[in-house]
């Protein structure tokens, strides 16, 4: 894809702004993208980030640094490390990939907060292989019943908690003979 500016070279930069319901989207090339910011026209990257708080705090230097060409934004303190890989979380950071499983129980707090920022959740909601669908299908069941479940017991409507209790109690048993196979 071309720059919008000067329809010469790749378009690098995409920013996308929705103020008061006003929408601009801008693909860009890294040259004309430095000239809008200098004429203020397009919000520096790291303002916006100092917006989000705490979930970007630990990634600025190593993400936004080493994706976007910035400047690091602070110096990194002593972190903990991966006992099985050795990966510290500014390596997962800088490299975009997590060294191995255990770097999800190690970094998981870390890693939570970031996926959450950027995706708005930290539940996959996207296309699904279809031997994992009824799988999934039957667990999104399950969590629904739950929280009805636990609507009812907030409402003291005990019969319907008890029977939702017994029909997530079944579901249970059938997911795990299901899982099982």
């Amino acid at each position: 894809m071309l720059c919008e500016k000067c329809k010469k070279r790749t378009a690098t930069v995409f920013y996308n702004e929705n103020i008061n319901g006003k929408t601009r989207a801008y693909s860009l090339c890294g040259e004309c993208a430095a000239k809008l910011r200098e004429k203020g026209d397009l919000q520096e990257i790291t303002s916006m980030i100092g917006s989000f708080a705490d979930p970007f705090s630990e990634l600025n230097d190593s993400i936004f640094g080493g994706f976007f060409g910035m400047p690091t934004l602070r110096s990194a303190s002593a972190e903990k490390k991966c006992p099985t890989c050795g990966c510290t979380y500014s390596d997962i950071a800088k490299g975009g990939k997590v060294g191995c499983p255990e770097c999800y129980n190690v970094f998981g707090d870390e890693l939570a907060r970031t996926i959450h920022a950027v995706h708005g959740t930290t539940t996959h909601t996207g296309a699904v292989p279809s031997r994992h669908r009824a799988k999934q299908e039957r667990m999104e069941q399950l969590k629904k019943l739950k929280k009805s479940m636990q609507e009812a017991i907030a409402k003291e409507d005990f019969e319907r908690a008890a029977s939702l209790r017994d029909e997530i109690r079944k579901m249970e048993s059938e997911n795990n003979t299901k899982d099982g196979e």
